[in-house]
């Protein structure tokens, strides 16, 4: 009986509740694209693929060379023998710079989330220096107790290692200018709160602005042990996303892939069908963004179920 009761007014509900997003044609697709980036290549196809598809929060990972004091686009926090790694200079910046000489309607992409693998603080200087050549590119606010933030092409988004994050922020002087964010990372092996609102005690700062959660605090275990989807579920996942709307966040749920990575892994789901409904109930509860590796299959099925979203 529950399960047809989900399954009669789960589309009555995302109906109603993507409603404002069908209203804002300027508004993106709600994806992430987790890990964008190639593996063992210096080209990053990856990201290429992301920025014709619209989506709208990029997440690159970066790891430090000490010998070559440059940073690097990889899963590692010190380069491999042998591997092969895109740089920041030749393929980040350059890509970015070829997608907005044709702009999109929506502006995809808003954010761009860096996964920091190293907390050296040389790197995270290296990418502060690279932030404040490109003033008008990237969002910005004061170091201060009023931070209003200015809205441009790209806001960043620090994850990842929390010594970069501090790193960073001890580089910006009271009353300076803060031209990325942190996040705080609720991840696969925390604990699971009955209580949402233990996740979020506290409300945004100038300098800490999102949230990114493993799809363990949604459901218990996370994708490997999802179960039916229920009312209750969809509640809980409203009901997250309300609260840090509420307390000045933006919120970012990681990973919810239908058929990549190990079947049990923490970001594969049992089936497709899993995912694209979880894909869906974020949309209908208002997430800013839904990381997946998916990339072209969470474009189709959002775009299906969100009226008037912008096409590539």
């Amino acid at each position: 009986m529950l399960k047809r009761f989900v399954r009669s007014i789960f589309p009555l509900t995302l109906a109603i509740s993507t409603a404002a997003l069908a209203a804002d044609p300027a508004r993106p697709l709600p994806i992430s694209a987790h890990n964008c980036y190639a593996e063992n290549r210096a080209d990053n196809p990856r990201l290429t693929e992301a920025l014709a598809l619209g989506i709208d929060n990029i997440e690159i990972d970066l790891g430090w060379d000490e010998a070559e004091k440059r940073l690097f686009i990889g899963h590692d926090a010190s380069p491999r023998p042998g591997i092969a790694y895109p740089r920041v200079e030749t393929s980040l910046i350059p890509a970015l710079e070829a997608h907005w000489k044709t702009p999109r309607p929506d502006g995809a992409p808003t954010v761009l989330t860096i996964d920091w693998k190293t907390g050296k603080p040389e790197a995270v200087r290296q990418f502060k220096d690279l932030l404040d050549a490109h003033p008008y590119w990237f969002s910005s606010a004061p170091k201060s107790t009023d931070s209003p933030l200015t809205v441009r092409r790209l806001t960043v988004c620090f994850s990842g290692s929390e010594a970069a994050k501090d790193a960073y922020d001890a580089l910006i002087p009271s009353g300076g200018t803060y031209r990325a964010f942190r996040d705080r990372v609720i991840g696969a092996g925390a604990r699971y709160e009955d209580d949402v609102a233990t996740y979020i005690p506290e409300p945004s700062t100038p300098y800490h602005r999102f949230l990114a959660f493993h799809w363990g605090a949604v459901e218990r275990g996370g994708p490997a042990l999802a179960r039916e989807w229920t009312a209750a579920d969809a509640d809980r996942l409203r009901a997250l996303a309300s609260l840090a709307h509420r307390r000045g966040f933006r919120v970012r749920l990681y990973s919810l892939n239908g058929h990549t990575g190990a079947l049990g892994g923490s970001y594969r789901f049992a089936d497709d069908e899993a995912a694209r409904l979880r894909w869906a109930a974020c949309a209908a509860a208002g997430v800013d963004w839904i990381a997946g590796d998916e990339y072209r299959e969470m474009v189709d099925s959002l775009r299906a179920c969100i009226p008037g979203a912008a096409r590539p």
